[in-house]
């Protein structure tokens, strides 16, 4: 009698330490970074294959976590994350974007095929800001031509509103953001290359 108390007892003690253990956390919610719908781009068409390099940047706003910034601070959005490097993501919907804008004869991640020019760019903000409740996208552009000739420059700066502290509205804002980023990105590098090339033509008729 006194052997099954303690066997019970143990028992009771082991179920009660079990259940004083910490449940493990929920798997953080994925947000995808993609191009979706790009409207076509007027202007006159380049016959040209641009490339677009992988966006250099800081690691903390390129990677997966998604950046919320307060003053000089910045933190990671609780439990969520993108499906892909945000460099990576980055880089897609850029070249998708140019594509699908129409006005080159195709775009191409760097690497994958010869081109003419290359767009080569640094993502300097890519973060939600609590000042303002919105997500800012912002990068340092250049047009390449070959032997790393710069043909043009700029600096393209867009936002979103984050309507909520929802990680899904900040992913959405952030989304958006950058796709605007990118729509203008292309429209830049279309009209610098036809620059370029339309002064390359009237200087060698003379």
């Amino acid at each position: 009698m006194i052997r099954a108390a303690s066997l019970l007892l143990a028992a009771s003690m082991l179920g009660g330490c079990i259940s004083l253990l910490p449940e493990p956390p929920p798997p953080p919610r994925t947000y995808v970074l993609e191009a979706r719908s790009v409207e076509s781009l007027p202007g006159a068409p380049i016959d040209a294959v641009i490339a677009v390099a992988q966006p250099t940047g800081e690691r903390a706003i390129l990677g997966f976590d998604l950046i919320w910034r307060t003053g000089d601070t910045i933190a990671y959005v609780d439990q969520s994350q993108w499906s892909n490097r945000a460099a990576d993501a980055l880089q897609q919907i850029l070249a998708e974007t140019i594509t699908n804008q129409g006005r080159f004869r195709a775009s191409t991640r760097s690497g994958e095929a010869r081109a003419d020019y290359e767009i080569r760019w640094e993502v300097l903000d890519f973060e939600v800001r609590e000042e303002d409740m919105t997500a800012h996208f912002r990068a340092d552009v250049r047009l390449v031509a070959p032997g790393r000739r710069i043909v043009a420059s700029r600096i393209v700066d867009t936002s979103a509103p984050v309507s909520a502290r929802s990680s899904s509205v900040a992913a959405d804002a952030l989304a958006r953001a950058a796709r605007e980023g990118s729509a203008r990105i292309g429209e830049f590098a279309a009209d610098a290359a036809l620059a370029a090339q339309e002064d390359a033509a009237s200087t060698g008729s003379h």
